[in-house]
């Protein structure tokens, strides 16, 4: 009886193909192992991640490939070119991003998501026994990473510290010099990945949709995969969203051992959908609204009771003795201001009934004397209304 773990060895190998490829102008009806957030819209887009959780995603094509023909070979050439797109819930701020990696196993149960973009945890982070080899597209910088800068790609062999990195773009074949792109500007790019086994050497270009494929690789590395590969390896792409949550797409994709990958067919290609308010965005929203509307209606009955208040202070009581009687009659606020807020520097004199102040009326520039009666005055309405009145006269 062959033995369970030898039976799968060999069906794996017989399963995996030295001169496969496959290619994906859009993601509708097409086969792949998705795991995590990770779905296939009715657009035909691969979504890795959305903006309503926080996890990590995976989607494998189902079947390995042989990279080696022997354990102690070299790794074949192969080659792959995809186009992606990442649409961030707020324009400044995106999830981790996005990586093109190649693994022995569908299986990376024991890998977290955020910064470790599914691939790792703190405990693997580094270990040889990992055999994972990935080309990222990272989007927030991480100091334990030795990130360059939070809009890069990079070649990860085995741990998230890239092997080599640059910041995001590529150089145009018109040689007008390297033109920087942004990773999370929710516009579709393209990204070739392609291993030449003779010379060790892996490529990396990106460019924006449409643009030729720029002569000159972002990346350029010798690299020496056969003691990280085995015979058959997976490729797939994993992502992770938090805690600013994206959505990472796949628009199309293809893939080949020993050769080019097939160019994609842009036209043929779904695009990306419109960014709209989600409802966190909406949420938020909502709130800082409420928030300027409190503060307008604090501020709106601020208003009216000091309006009020002041009305109050400067309003004129009409007393019955002055319907009898026809002295001039000024307001308080004109009295107010005319003694300077009965500044004890315009006091004339003092009595027993309050004190006298020299005042000038603020529209006729007279000047006069106003007498300010004392709360604790002995003077009687009659005797206040007889001065008054001779005042009057």
């Amino acid at each position: 009886m062959i033995p369970k773990v030898l039976l799968w060895s060999l069906l794996l190998h017989l399963a995996a193909s030295d001169d496969a490829e496959f290619a994906f102008n859009g993601f509708r009806g097409g086969e792949l192992s998705l795991d995590g957030a990770a779905a296939i819209t009715p657009e035909g887009l691969l979504r890795l991640t959305n903006t309503t959780k926080m996890l990590k995603s995976y989607a494998f094509y189902p079947t390995p490939f042989r990279f080696k023909s022997t354990p102690a070979g070299n790794v074949s050439s192969f080659s792959s070119t995809f186009v992606f797109g990442i649409v961030p819930e707020f324009t400044d701020l995106s999830g981790h991003g996005i990586a093109l990696f190649f693994s022995p196993s569908m299986d990376l149960h024991g890998a977290i998501g955020s910064q470790y973009l599914g691939l790792f945890s703190p405990s693997s982070n580094g270990n040889p026994s990992n055999h994972i080899v990935a080309v990222e597209l990272d989007t927030v910088q991480n100091p334990e990473f030795a990130d360059i800068n939070p809009n890069h790609v990079g070649i990860d062999i085995n741990s998230m510290r890239s092997n080599r990195s640059s910041p995001a773009g590529y150089f145009p074949r018109d040689s007008s010099g390297f033109k920087n792109l942004s990773l999370i500007s929710g516009q579709r790019m393209q990204v070739w990945v392609e291993y030449d086994g003779t010379e060790m050497q892996l490529n990396v270009t990106l460019a924006p949709l449409e643009e030729p494929k720029p002569s000159t690789p972002l990346i350029s590395s010798t690299t020496h995969l056969s003691d990280v590969f085995f015979d058959d390896m997976y490729v797939g792409f994993s992502s992770s969203s938090d805690p600013f949550l994206s959505s990472h797409y796949i628009v199309g994709w293809s893939f080949k051992m020993s050769g080019a990958a097939a160019a994609l067919n842009l036209s043929a290609l779904p695009a990306l959908p419109r960014k709209t308010a989600t409802s966190s965005t909406r949420k938020t929203l909502a709130t800082w609204l409420s928030v300027c509307l409190s503060v307008f209606l604090l501020v709106t009955v601020a208003g009216v009771v000091y309006t009020v208040r002041r009305r109050i202070q400067f309003s004129e009581l009409l007393e019955d003795w002055e319907q009898e009687y026809g002295p001039s009659r000024f307001s308080y606020k004109d009295l107010f201001m005319a003694t300077k807020g009965f500044s004890e520097r315009e006091v004339l004199g003092a009595g027993g009934f309050g004190k006298v102040y020299r005042g000038v009326l603020p529209k006729s520039k007279t000047v006069v004397a106003v007498k300010r009666v004392s709360h604790d005055s002995r003077q009687g309405v009659k005797e206040f209304v007889a001065e008054i009145v001779s005042i009057g006269r």
